[in-house]
């Protein structure tokens, strides 16, 4: 009878193993769709000065005045870590504690911060 107990806990384990691994790759792949559905980086040339200006109205308080990071993180070598077109993914839908700025900027301001941030390493 224990034997019997023993396998039937191990069976459980493994039905509740496989849902859990099943809705692990859903959700993965609903991601990845998400991310092959977003819009790419619009072609347009850096403009650093009206890329800092937009960074100074909407990222500054808490990116800091040199991107040293206050609540969010360092951004003085952000360019080392993720592309432009990365970059401008994160701005426009948010990531963690990062609003999402699709609402509040036009594309082509989202990609010149995204262009501007990218050169930062």
């Amino acid at each position: 009878m224990h034997r019997w107990m023993m396998v039937s806990l191990c069976g459980i384990a493994c039905v509740l193993g496989m849902g859990f691994l099943f809705s692990e790759v859903q959700r993965h792949s609903s991601e990845v769709k998400q991310e092959a559905a977003a819009p790419a980086l619009p072609d347009a040339p850096l403009n650093a000065q009206a890329a800092e200006a937009v960074y100074k109205q909407s990222c500054i308080a808490c990116h800091g005045n040199d991107l040293e990071g206050k609540m969010g993180p360092n951004l003085q070598k952000i360019g080392e870590k993720l592309s432009a077109e990365q970059l401008y993914k994160v701005i426009q839908n948010g990531r963690g504690g990062m609003p999402a700025f699709k609402s509040s900027l036009k594309d082509e301001e989202i990609a010149n911060v995204a262009r501007w941030l990218a050169e930062k390493k």
